[in-house]
């Protein structure tokens, strides 16, 4: 049959022709590696030489060759210290062309000199992949109709790879219909593998098999998980033969798995070799290991794989037990819901885990009727003691902490619990009150209506705070104070900070490492506020290392999204996209536990002026925050609803403007508005020219705007504009508009610019044209709206 020449591996050869250097092949087996070559070489006369058992099988001398072209086969097998040196030699001879083809993932590190000094043209896998245009020409060879429209799903499914192309063109030509089928993808599959058992499998050693065999049916693993599962205490050296001796293994993070397709034949490969008995040990050792590395989402998945579901249960009772931060509810949200409601109300604690993961996905409804069900059990004495007084202890933690309840009443209800677990009635599990966030008063819990009096609610909460939340407990009260302060500019710099470094200080030492967190999102907000972004990246990236370190990943995800904020300040970057694109969709799944990330995610899309996108997110949050009474949240969410109406043109956004700053300016907080600063200033200006701020009290109205002009100046690119429409103004007309809106009178321009009068008159002709305006205050309204200037006369620039 005629060759399909492959355009990259053709470009390739043609070029280590052309600079006569060495060539190395990487690739596994029906890849085409040797086809490729005596394709390519077919005119030339060519020596071909073979490795087996560590050897090159023959060494003939150099001097003796009539031929310019030497090519090594299966040269991952070559190990033995004179083949090796002779494979140098072979090299560094002047005039000859040597093309090594392996099977092997890597150059070999004893060719890591000559790699560097000769320069070799590596042709990968990737590159003798068939795409539709191979595909297509491989069915015509082969006397085969292919669809046109089943080019694309054969390219796909066979993943470019030959024999697959090969399988794919015999079974569509016997079939009846003689088109692309889901059967026939997963019979040519089948044959695939016939041909990897009959000439790879017994080149591949027993370790290498007995690993693959045990690893096969994950996702990925890491060293110590897969000598976990094969027990064998030496499985790096099984790894480092795969990497040396194949191409099977991927390697990312820190953690390997294997390529998919060698995972389905391996797959395949266990249910022939493997009984039941062994294939479900083989799930339970891995849900064992996912069980004591804490991954309990991985850990339900493999036990019940294994047919453990007296384990399941098990489990679930236990994450039940364990507060939303740490617990893992909503990932385990399918086996919950699975449960038969008969098996959840024999326990206490999956009732109160029912009725919290309802909770935390929107559903209060059926959040009650779980409470409800456990207070049923509670108060039927039927009964036993022991599980009465669990269920007591469990309603009043859902008393607490249950989110919908909001924060009216929280005080009272908390004195009335510390009092029970001061007698001894009950012994609560452990309460956070930060939800994993960087804040305390918008943490787990919102806590505005505290701020309005925090330091009496602070005297007198201690006590029961410190009963209730155990070691959650340290730093609270002074970090709350904190962030209490900052939030209303009532507290100094000083203060602040030295009450966040002694809240650190109390959570480190004998605390949790949540409350750490939220003094470095006080401390980096306090510097982000004074202008001091690089501090605060210091901060913040001493914590990140921190939480690393003592394995904290439950905040991992919030300290992501603070991070990308943090990004916003500095520059719009590749951050903002690729953020939005990590987080879930919340209209397709959401959890309140996801809100800090959501609200970083509506950032990011204003930020990339996806304005649409963005406002249907902050429409569907907004159903939850005022659902849920936080207050804070849906503060922020006004928002940052007004600037995405704003740059729309719509005016609805001084409503959301006002609505936002009158709730803002009830509890007097400045930085909630001022830390938006040059996204927010445009509106804030053009509402206070129209008065809409004249009923929100001077002191709060000034002291808001002062900081914002002081943000926006410090960070202009902040949420940086992109306008829809293209405004293409001159770098001239660029100069003078930013005079204009600095306030500079028109004679000052002149001089600035050296300039006549009559030709800064025709520029700002030209720039109102290009506007469609007709004024100075206008041009300058419309450069803010449009993000090309950040600030205007006010700023004093």
């Amino acid at each position: 049959m005629k060759y399909i020449k492959i355009p990259k591996v053709y470009d390739k050869l043609k070029k280590a022709e052309e600079l006569f250097s060495p060539v190395i092949m990487t690739a596994g087996t029906g890849w085409g590696k040797s086809a490729a070559v005596e394709y390519y070489y077919r005119r030339k006369a060519t020596l071909t030489l073979t490795c087996r058992n560590g050897n090159i099988t023959e060494m003939p001398s150099p001097d003796s060759f009539r031929i310019s072209v030497v090519i090594i086969e299966d040269m991952q097998w070559l190990s033995e210290e004179e083949s090796v040196r002779y494979l140098r030699r072979l090299l560094h001879t002047p005039g000859l062309q040597v093309l090594m083809l392996t099977r092997g993932g890597m150059i070999p590190k004893y060719l890591a000199a000559e790699e560097i000094d000769l320069g070799f043209v590596r042709v990968q896998e990737t590159d003798f992949a068939f795409g539709e245009k191979e595909v297509e020409e491989y069915f015509r060879e082969e006397g085969v109709f292919l669809h046109p429209d089943d080019a694309l799903p054969v390219t796909e499914a066979s993943v470019g790879y030959p024999c697959a192309v090969h399988y794919y063109a015999v079974r569509m030509g016997e079939s009846e219909e003689g088109r692309y089928t889901e059967e026939i993808r997963a019979a040519v599959w089948q044959d695939t593998y016939r041909l990897w058992d009959g000439q790879v499998y017994e080149q591949w050693s027993d370790d290498f098999v007995h690993f693959a065999l045990c690893v096969c049916r994950f996702d990925e693993f890491t060293t110590e998980m897969a000598e976990y599962l094969t027990g064998d205490r030496n499985i790096q050296r099984v790894i480092e033969y795969c990497c040396d001796h194949t191409n099977q293994l991927r390697i990312h993070d820190g953690s390997y798995s294997i390529r998919p397709e060698t995972r389905r034949y391996f797959s395949w490969k266990q249910e022939l070799l493997w009984s039941e008995e062994e294939i479900s040990e083989n799930y339970r050792r891995a849900a064992n290991y996912y069980e004591m590395k804490g991954n309990i989402p991985d850990a339900l998945r493999y036990y019940q794989k294994a047919g453990a579901t007296q384990r399941v249960k098990e489990l679930l009772i236990r994450e039940a037990g364990m507060h939303p931060g740490t617990g893992h509810y909503v990932e385990a949200r399918e086996y919950y819901l699975a449960l038969p409601k008969e098996e959840i109300r024999k326990s206490p604690l999956l009732m109160s885990g029912m009725s919290m993961l309802y909770d935390l996905i929107l559903q209060p409804e059926q959040s009650e009727e779980w409470y409800r069900e456990l207070n049923e059990f509670y108060q039927n004495r039927k009964n036993s003691r022991e599980k009465r007084r669990e269920a007591r202890a469990r309603l009043a933690y859902l008393d607490i902490g249950l989110p919908h309840r909001g924060t009216r009443g929280i005080l009272d209800i908390m004195k009335d619990v510390f009092a029970l677990v001061q007698k001894g009635d009950i012994v609560l599990p452990e309460f956070c009150a930060t939800g994993n966030s960087p804040s305390v008063m918008n943490g787990g819990l919102d806590f505005c209506e505290w701020s309005r009096n925090d330091r009496q609610i602070a005297k007198i909460m201690t006590g029961p705070l410190e009963g209730l939340l155990g070691k959650y407990s340290n730093g609270l009260v002074t970090l709350a104070l904190a962030e209490s302060g900052f939030e209303k500019g009532t507290m100094s710099p000083y203060e602040i900070l030295t009450r966040c470094n002694d809240g650190f200080v109390a959570a480190a030492y004998g605390g949790r490492i949540e409350m750490c967190f939220v003094s470095v999102g006080i401390q980096v907000r306090q510097h982000l506020i004074e202008g001091q972004l690089s501090p605060a990246r210091r901060i913040f990236d001493a914590f990140s290392e921190k939480a690393a370190l003592e394995g904290a990943e439950h905040l991992m995800l919030n300290i992501e999204a603070f991070r990308v904020w943090l990004s916003l300040f500095g520059q719009n970057d590749a951050s903002a996209e690729n953020y939005i694109r990590s987080v879930p969709d919340a209209m397709v799944s959401f959890c309140i536990s996801d809100r800090y990330r959501q609200m970083m995610k509506l950032r990011c899309l204003i930020a990339q002026d996806r304005l649409d996108k963005a406002f249907e997110l902050a429409a569907f949050l907004t159903r939850y925050f005022e659902m849920y009474q936080r207050t804070f949240y849906w503060m922020e969410n006004e928002l940052l609803k007004a600037i995405i109406l704003y740059r729309r043109e719509d005016p609805h956004w001084r409503d959301h403007l006002h609505g936002a700053l009158e709730k803002a300016a009830d509890y007097h907080f400045v930085r909630l508005v001022s830390i938006e600063g040059a996204a927010i200033l445009p509106l804030l200006k053009e509402l206070e020219e129209s008065g809409g701020l004249s009923d929100l009290g001077e002191e709060y109205t000034a002291q808001v705007m002062h900081e914002c002009i002081r943000v926006a100046v410090s960070y202009p690119d902040y949420l940086k504009y992109i306008p829809r429409e293209t405004v293409s103004l001159t770098d001239r007309e660029m100069q003078v508009l930013s005079m204009l809106c600095a306030g500079m009178t028109m004679e000052r321009i002149c001089e600035e610019l050296g300039i006549s009068y009559a030709g800064l008159k025709k520029h700002n002709r030209n720039i109102y044209k290009k506007f469609g305006v007709s004024s100075r205050a206008e041009a300058e309204r419309k450069a803010l709206q449009l993000g090309l200037v950040h600030h205007s006369k006010q700023t004093g620039a």
